[in-house]
């Protein structure tokens, strides 16, 4: 066979780089709690020997895909097997693979979810947790697309009124407290105001005028 046609045929068969999926972020005790808090979060708790947990990896991966740039939700997995993950799968009462949970608005307990498993299934529930607080300038934000409670408003525009020291010195402050054991909804409110003032930088908000 010519050698040129022979590259070609190779060239032809293998998968373009086009259709390779974005696999869904793996998370471990670390990373799960930040993406919880940060952003709504739908979760697959699973094991790579089960079954069902590969007849439901290509679709679990395109909705990765579809959502990787999301700056609202998170399509995260969690491998039950690994030693690091166990404790936390034993925290969310993971008994079967896969498990599938969802964390909206703060709720650091998360839901199970009970809908089908289909890809248009998956996707159509995904929309739903598509939904967070958009920051913007204050007319956006007070818009109802914005999805953002009157809570996140006001911060935004008190942050808005400081300058991007005094902004910045928030977000240091914030970092420091983060890490620390409180409530949940007292954590969660730290991350949504690192959403915000994090917004706020690429938005321009803020008042530096001398």
């Amino acid at each position: 066979m010519n050698k040129s046609i022979a590259i070609f045929s190779v060239l032809l068969m293998a998968p373009s780089a086009s259709r390779v999926t974005a696999k869904s972020v793996e998370l471990n005790p670390k990373t799960f709690e930040e993406a919880i808090h940060t952003k709504n979060a739908f979760v697959k708790f699973y094991a790579p020997w089960c079954g069902h947990c590969k007849a439901l990896a290509p679709d679990w991966d395109s909705l990765a895909e579809k959502y990787a740039a999301s700056s609202s939700v998170v399509i995260g997995s969690v491998d039950c097997t690994t030693d690091e993950n166990k404790d936390l799968c034993q925290e969310y009462g993971v008994q079967g693979y896969p498990t599938l949970k969802f964390f909206k608005d703060g709720n650091t307990s998360g839901d199970d979810y009970q809908g089908g498993r289909s890809l248009d299934q998956l996707e159509s529930f995904a929309e739903e947790l598509d939904k967070k607080c958009v920051v913007g300038t204050e007319e956006e934000m007070n818009d109802d697309k914005s999805n953002c409670s009157d809570k996140e408003k006001e911060f935004a525009r008190k942050m808005r009124s400081k300058t991007t020291k005094e902004r910045q010195d928030q977000i240091a402050r914030l970092e420091k407290m983060k890490g620390g054991s409180m409530k949940p909804e007292l954590k969660s409110w730290i991350f949504q105001r690192l959403h915000i003032l994090a917004g706020l930088e690429t938005t321009g908000g803020g008042n530096d005028e001398l």
